[in-house]
């Protein structure tokens, strides 16, 4: 069942939604169509965190303008926002 996390796909990337800042202009779903919907209060949720690779979620986390997306590197280590390590996990 869809929800807005934290979930880890299958590579070990986490993927979380704040839906505090979600304001369902719905970015995601444009470029994530197979990763993230909207629920029935229109807040994005996962509906399958293995729908993209990790550079189209990274597109999706940076083209959310309020930065509702958070991306962990599975190395634990935040890729957005406020990036703490790149997409391989080298420190930025």
């Amino acid at each position: 069942m869809p929800d807005s996390g934290p979930i880890k796909n299958d590579k070990g990337y986490q993927i979380q939604v704040d839906r505090d800042l979600c304001v369902t202009l719905a970015v995601c779903l444009g470029l994530a169509p197979n990763t993230f919907e909207l629920d029935a209060e229109g807040k994005a949720v996962i509906k399958n965190p293995n729908g993209e690779d990790a550079q189209i979620l990274l597109e999706a986390c940076k083209g959310c303008p309020v930065n509702a997306i958070i991306f962990h590197h599975p190395n634990g280590k935040r890729i957005w926002p406020d990036p703490e390590v790149d997409l391989d996990g080298n420190p930025i």
